[in-house]
C-alpha cells in the first residue's frame, strides 16, 4: 500500500490511497488509525523537511533537528565538506548554509543555517526500533524547491536491514528528495532518504542514528527523544 498527501494546504490536506492492502488481514480501521496519526503530525513533518541548492546547482532535501539551524542531509547532493548551499524553507524564505560534517561512503551530510531561524526541528529517535511492515513517512521537495507547495508526503511500509544498514522501503523518492527526512507514524525522525533502485519499487534511507554512530557529539546539539 502507499499513501500520498498533496501539502498544498496542510489544513485541507488530501490523503489518497494507492494500490492494495499491504497483508489480507487489513480492516478499514486500520486505514483509519493510519490515516488519523499522519494528520496529526502532517504539518510538523512537511514544516521540518527543507528544500536545498548545492553549489553545482542540484537539488537535494533536508530535515532540520535543531533549534540552532542543523540540518541532516545526504552527502552524495554535495561536492565537498565546507561548501556553501541555499536552503529554501516552504514558507518561501532562503539562507545560506555551510556542510559542517561530511562522509561520502555512509552518504550521511550536516548543515549548519548561517543564521538563527525561528525553527521548529524534527522529533529525532536515535535508536533503531523499527518493525518489519511498519507505516513510514517521506518527506522531500522532488524537482527542487516549488513555492506553490509544501514539502509532499509519501507514505508507505518498511524495514530496518540490520547487514546492509539501511532501512527500505515502499515509499516513491526521486531527484531533489535526496536528504529529506523518513519519519514513522509519530511524526518521529527515522532516517534520510539515499536513493532508489532502478526498477522504482524501493526507496533506500540511512537510519538516522547513523549520524550519532559517527559523530557521537551530535547528541549534545539534538534534542532527540
Amino acid at each position: 500500500m502507499e499513501i500520498i498527501i498533496v501539502m498544498k494546504n496542510i489544513a485541507t490536506a488530501v490523503l489518497i490511497f494507492l494500490a492494495t492492502f499491504f497483508s489480507a488481514g487489513a480492516q478499514e480501521s486500520d486505514f483509519s488509525n493510519i490515516e488519523s496519526h499522519i494528520k496529526s503530525h502532517a504539518e510538523s513533518m512537511a514544516d521540518a523537511c527543507v528544500s536545498i541548492k548545492a553549489e553545482n546547482g542540484a537539488w537535494g532535501s533536508g530535515v532540520i533537528v535543531s533549534r540552532t539551524g542543523m540540518i541532516f542531509s545526504a552527502a552524495h547532493v554535495y561536492g565537498r565538506l565546507g561548501e556553501t548551499v541555499t536552503v529554501f524553507f516552504n514558507e518561501g524564505v532562503t539562507v545560506s548554509a555551510t556542510v559542517v560534517k561530511y562522509d561520502k561512503e555512509h552518504d550521511i551530510a550536516v548543515l549548519k543555517l548561517a543564521r538563527n531561524l525561528p525553527v521548529v526541528p524534527a522529533k529525532v529517535e536515535r535508536g533503531d526500533r523499527i518493525e518489519n511492515g511498519k507505516t513510514l513517512i517521506a518527506a522531500g521537495h522532488a524537482s527542487g524547491f516549488n513555492a506553490e507547495r509544501r514539502s509532499p508526503l509519501r507514505v508507505g511500509f518498511g524495514f530496518l536491514a540490520q547487514r546492509r544498514g539501511m532501512i527500505y522501503t515502499t515509499c516513491r523518492i526521486t531527484a531533489g528528495d535526496s536528504g529529506g527526512p523518513l519519519y514513522d507514524e509519530a511524526g518521529i525522525l527515522r532516517g534520510v532518504h539515499h536513493t532508489m533502485d532502478v526498477k522504482g519499487k524501493f526507496s533506500a534511507h540511512v537510519p538516522v542514528q547513523r549520524f550519532f554512530q559517527l559523530w557521537p557529539e551530535l547528541a549534545k546539539m539534538v534534542a532527540t527523544v
